[in-house]
């Protein structure tokens, strides 16, 4: 075995000949920080470009215990490293070593034939586990968390493993998705059902007036700050350049807590950027 790859216990290599007579070698082996930092300092050639949220969720999975031996293998051969990049990546980021099967002797040309197949998303993972509109209660979920974990303005990405684990902290978010209306024109559906759960916990009717008079337009004061939330959508909706979904949930923020306290509002705005820059909002 090379240095810092062990082979797992009581695994038989498993070779099998292909039709140039290439000889295939697959073996559950540990994967070593070391082993990994020098595969991928040799033989990460040509590979695409490596995702960094991506391997930080990875990283994470392994730190936290999480990580399952699932039957995904890494491949590589003597020139280069065909599959397994952001795991090798991961491994050296979290210091500490993994279990993998690992397939020596592929060759070359079938590099363009790894990774095409669909990647089960975190949607489908709730789905699998029964929960109905999964993909937008998956949606919803990384919204919730990201804010309560002081990360809403933070790019991050999560597992199928953390979704569930989500769902599990905050039940209650089944509740919030609001699929009676159709609002992709206007908001994203998750800015909407994430911002309606978290309101929620601090004022239920107040969050259930927030859904139907964003959402319908219905009954509005002009100058109220639902009114100026909801005119600055329908704007953000005609616009070329729209805004994403971090800044449509400042926005309903901002909009909220003016009408917790009682306040008018003129305008609308979130500055994220520049000397003027402010803080994610804080919902009150």
């Amino acid at each position: 075995n090379s240095p810092g790859l062990k082979t797992g216990p009581n695994r038989r290599p498993q070779t099998t000949k292909t039709d140039n007579q290439t000889q295939m070698k697959a073996q559950l082996k540990t994967i070593t920080p070391e082993w990994a930092a020098e595969i991928l300092a040799e033989k990460n050639i040509g590979n695409r470009p490596m995702s960094r949220l991506h391997v930080d969720a990875l990283a994470k999975e392994i730190k936290r215990g999480s990580w399952k031996v699932n039957g995904d293998t890494i491949c590589i051969n003597d020139r280069r490293l065909i599959d397994g990049q952001h795991r090798l990546a991961a491994v050296v980021k979290a210091g500490m070593c993994i279990q993998s099967f690992v397939i020596e002797g592929i060759p070359c040309d079938v590099f363009d034939t790894k990774d095409v197949g669909k990647r089960r998303s975190m949607g489908d993972t709730l789905g699998v586990r029964g929960e109905k509109n999964s993909t937008r209660l998956a949606s919803a979920l990384v919204l919730i968390d990201r804010y309560l974990t002081g990360r809403a303005d933070i790019a991050t990405r999560y597992t199928n493993t953390e979704i569930g684990e989500i769902l599990q902290r905050h039940p209650e978010a089944r509740k919030s998705i609001q699929t009676g209306i159709t609002t992709k024109s206007l908001m994203s559906p998750s800015v909407l059902d994430a911002c309606h759960y978290l309101f929620s916990q601090r004022d239920p009717a107040l969050a259930d007036e927030f859904h139907e008079k964003v959402t319908r337009g219905a009954g509005l004061e002009e100058g109220s700050p639902w009114h100026v939330l909801r005119e600055r959508l329908v704007k953000n909706s005609l616009s070329s350049a729209k805004l994403d979904r971090t800044q449509l949930m400042a926005l309903c923020i901002k909009a909220w807590n003016a009408t917790r306290t009682g306040a008018r509002l003129r305008f609308l705005r979130w500055r994220e950027n520049g000397e003027s820059a402010e803080r994610f909002p804080i919902i009150q």
